[in-house]
């Protein structure tokens, strides 16, 4: 019996022995490791600042960057808004609507017949209008269409061409509406077409609307009026291979009771 419990007490010593050596080793590792996290944790915070501040670095460049192409982007779409804005589109300034209506009329038919310019300015030399009939009113002429570039304070003449003929315009109660267009043929039926819309106008046509001389002083007054009413700083036209035309003073409010 004292045999029995003095192997007991024994095996209890060595267990004890056994759980205070693990124990010792636990605790061992345990403070190896809590001293390892911790030289880690001084080895991994010292650096913070420095590491955040090149985080920071690393972000703000590109943010740089990207401002950068966005603010020349901006830029270049403000240039090319100017561009297209260099000159105002052409406008009839007089206080005539009928012409009013008839001048876009020439700019929304023809001007897009021709490549695209700063500006496109009609040029209709009227011969005769016949307002015998309210719903067909007929306006017979050679009726031009000049696109011109701003080089300085002078227009330079890019593209154009003429389109002689009848107009026929119906007056309501709303204003007036361009019905149709009857235009003279080209080339070897020039001289039948003409006489066949132009009838017993015929003779004014060919002489008052094929008359160089006549149809640059309406030109010229035209596109003095334009100026004018846009207060553009232009003082002149040219035509390509020949001298700039100085523009005449506006006569917006006369110019058609004097023609």
């Amino acid at each position: 019996m004292k045999r029995k419990i003095a192997l007991t007490m024994a095996a209890c010593l060595m267990l004890s022995g056994l759980l205070t050596a693990c124990s010792g080793k636990v605790t061992v590792n345990s403070d190896q490791q809590a001293e390892e996290n911790t030289e880690n944790a001084i080895t991994e915070e010292t650096p913070a600042e420095p590491a955040e501040t090149a985080e920071a670095a690393v972000t703000e460049e590109p943010a740089a960057e990207s401002e950068a192409p966005a603010a020349e982007e901006e830029a270049a779409e403000a240039g090319t808004e100017i561009a297209e804005e260099k000159l105002p589109a052409y406008e009839y300034p007089g206080p005539e609507l009928f012409y009013s209506i008839l001048y876009q009329y020439l700019l929304d038919e023809y001007a897009s017949n021709y490549p695209e310019a700063d500006v496109s300015i009609p040029c209709p030399v009227i011969v005769y209008e016949d307002e015998t009939d309210k719903s067909d009113i007929r306006i017979y002429g050679n009726f031009w269409i000049f696109n011109y570039d701003l080089n300085g304070e002078i227009l330079e003449c890019e593209s154009g061409g003429s389109y002689p003929g009848c107009i026929h315009v119906e007056s309501t109660d709303a204003g007036y509406d361009i019905i149709s267009m009857d235009v003279v043929a080209d080339g070897s039926d020039f001289t039948e077409s003409a006489k066949e819309i132009f009838g017993e106008h015929y003779d004014a046509f060919m002489k008052e609307g094929e008359d160089e001389a006549y149809r640059e002083e309406i030109r010229a007054q035209i596109i003095a009026n334009y100026v004018y009413d846009k207060e553009l700083n232009i003082t002149a036209y040219q035509d390509y291979g020949w001298d700039p035309v100085p523009l005449p003073e506006e006569n917006i409010d006369t110019f058609y009771s004097i023609l």
